[in-house]
Order: C-alpha cells, then sequence, then structure tokens
C-alpha cells in the first residue's frame, strides 16, 4: 500500500471548502449563518440518536456517513434556498448533477463517497429515505429552536413551510411522526413567521 500524503493534504484542503457553504439558518444567538459542515455534522449526530433512542432497524453508520457525505456536491452547486423562486430550484437540479461528475472527476479515489451520494439522491434504501427526511426536518427544527429568525426575515408563513415539506418527510414514518409533533407546537407559535398564514384564516 502506498501512502500518498499529498492527496490527502488535498483533500483536507477541499474539506475546508464545505465549511464555506452557508445555508439559510441564523444560528442560536448568533449573526452568521450555519454552513454545511455544521448541518452534515448534527444531521450525524442526531441520526444516531434518533436510531438508537426509536430501535429502528437501519444502519446506523450508513445514516451517519450518508448525512456526512449528501450536501458535499454543494461546494461545487452551492446552496439554494427552499424557498427560492421556481426556476431558481430548476437551475439547482442542473447544478446538482454536473457537481456530482466534477465530484467523480477530482476525487475517483472515493468511491464510497460517490455510492453514498448516489444512494442518497435515488432514495431507493431505507437509510437513504431515512437521512433525505431527516435534511428536510432539521431546518425546520432549527428554525423553531432559533425563534424563527429566518422564517420572519424572508417572511415565511405556516403554509409555505408546510407546502415546502410535502411529500419530502413523508418518505420515513418515524421522521414523519417527529414532523407532525413540531407541527403542532409551530402551530400555535405565529409569532415565528414573517407573514399572516391565510390557510389559518389568520
Amino acid at each position: 500500500m502506498s501512502i500518498d500524503l499529498d492527496k490527502l493534504l488535498d483533500f483536507a484542503r477541499f474539506t475546508h471548502e464545505i465549511r464555506k457553504v452557508e445555508r439559510m439558518i441564523l444560528l442560536e444567538g448568533e449573526d452568521h449563518y450555519e454552513n454545511d459542515a455544521e448541518h452534515s455534522y448534527q444531521m450525524a449526530i442526531i441520526a444516531l440518536f434518533i436510531i438508537d433512542s426509536n430501535g429502528l432497524k437501519l444502519d446506523r453508520y450508513k445514516c451517519m456517513a450518508m448525512a456526512i457525505a449528501h450536501d458535499v456536491i454543494e461546494v461545487y452547486a452551492g446552496d439554494t434556498l427552499v424557498f427560492a423562486p421556481q426556476k431558481d430550484l430548476d437551475a439547482k437540479t442542473l447544478r446538482e448533477k454536473k457537481a456530482i461528475e466534477k465530484l467523480k472527476t477530482n476525487w475517483p479515489n472515493i468511491p464510497s463517497l460517490h455510492s453514498l451520494i448516489k444512494e442518497y439522491e435515488t432514495r431507493q434504501s431505507p437509510e437513504a429515505k431515512f437521512v433525505y427526511a431527516l435534511d428536510k426536518l432539521m431546518p425546520e427544527i432549527n428554525n423553531y429552536l432559533y425563534e424563527g429568525r429566518i422564517w420572519r426575515q424572508l417572511g415565511v408563513n405556516l403554509g409555505q413551510v408546510k407546502k415546502i415539506k410535502q411529500g419530502k418527510i413523508d418518505i420515513d414514518t418515524t421522521i414523519k411522526d417527529y414532523h407532525q409533533q413540531l407541527l403542532r407546537i409551530i402551530e400555535q407559535k405565529p409569532e415565528l413567521f414573517g407573514e399572516p398564514d391565510e390557510s389559518r384564516g389568520e
């Protein structure tokens, strides 16, 4: 086996780029946005918590690895706000396809990384469905914990939050249950949102 320090240094440098990808989540008590590295770590450790505390029959280590890997392509594609116009969301799909190919070209010696990303994107396994649904739940949890700072800043209402989750969180029953419990809480907290929610007659 040949140990190549230069390749390790190159990849370590690449991981620094992951930290530069900002997400539209303001951290609690702070004025800077969550980055992809923070998001992926939180996803991985919460996946472990949910799997163990609920006795789920999932490969916990695959889920953790997938949580860490799932947004790596955003180094090349960038993050897109879920409330963005449809044309921006359509452009995101194309950018991410190109980013997946670029990642394979630049880092061909990490097949497990590419395999995890493909599994996540296709959502064919129970683990991929779990991680995908968790990825949709965590921004909602963080926005609730951080007192709706981004929702208020963007003028997002409860109806919009519900709409963007349809058909996504529902693909995993455990995450769906957590989501339904969270919805019951935030439905009683209109102060979290930036606009009156017409779906509730406000």
